[in-house]
């Protein structure tokens, strides 16, 4: 039972951890919202008396946030989305080691920790294969969801090995896909809170299949 509330503890943990990433990305946001909305005004109070060097640099700061704020949204859309995807590969990752423990109670340390190193290596699609597979595991509702979870994988991928744009590999993982080699793979807000969606998805779905293999 102990392998058991393990599982759960890491059901809930990644739960928690997507949930907090949500309340960041709302957070941030509604500051920036909160700083262009005070911006003219602070700008006109600071233009209506002879200013300091020291406040006029100050104020740069300021005038340069100010400017950048809808180029730091995408970055930050972009940066919560890589972290999701990184944290749902974790998530998987720890659970198929739960199982392990669970479900091959016979297998040597050596030759778990190896199949487990295959697996985190894996792609998703096979890791949901894995599961079926090797513990007669089905997740319904994320494999409704399957082509849409891989393309945020391979959105992830080209985020950090090609500067976001579209290549050869995404568009033959993603042939639906009616973006074209060169194109840029924009995250944002819609694609971000879909991804958090399918996060929760992934994890009460996984949630729901442990209950019943323990019952």
């Amino acid at each position: 039972m102990e392998i058991i509330e393990n599982i759960q503890k890491n059901i809930d943990d990644f739960k928690t951890d997507t949930l907090k990433l949500d309340q960041f990305l709302t957070g941030t946001r509604a500051s920036y919202g909160f700083f262009q909305h005070k911006y003219p005004k602070v700008l006109k109070e600071f233009n209506e008396k002879v200013r300091s060097e020291e406040e006029v640099e100050g104020m740069k700061i300021f005038e340069s946030l100010n400017d950048s704020i809808s180029i730091y949204e995408f970055e930050i859309y972009k940066y919560c989305f890589v972290n999701i995807i990184a944290r749902i590969d974790a998530f998987l990752n720890d659970i198929a080691r739960s199982i392990y423990l669970w479900k091959k109670t016979d297998l040597q340390d050596a030759e778990r920790e190896k199949i487990a190193l295959k697996f985190s290596h894996s792609s998703f699609k096979s890791k949901l294969k894995h599961f079926k597979e090797k513990f007669g595991l089905t997740f319904p509702h994320i494999e409704e969801r399957e082509s849409s979870i891989v393309e945020l994988f391979s959105t992830r991928n080209i985020i950090l090995h090609n500067n976001g744009l579209v290549n050869e590999t995404y568009l033959k993982i993603n042939q639906d896909s009616n973006l074209k080699i060169g194109d840029k793979r924009i995250v944002g807000e819609e694609y971000l809170k879909l991804t958090i969606v399918i996060a929760i998805i992934i994890a009460k779905s996984i949630e729901k299949q442990v209950h019943i293999k323990a019952s």
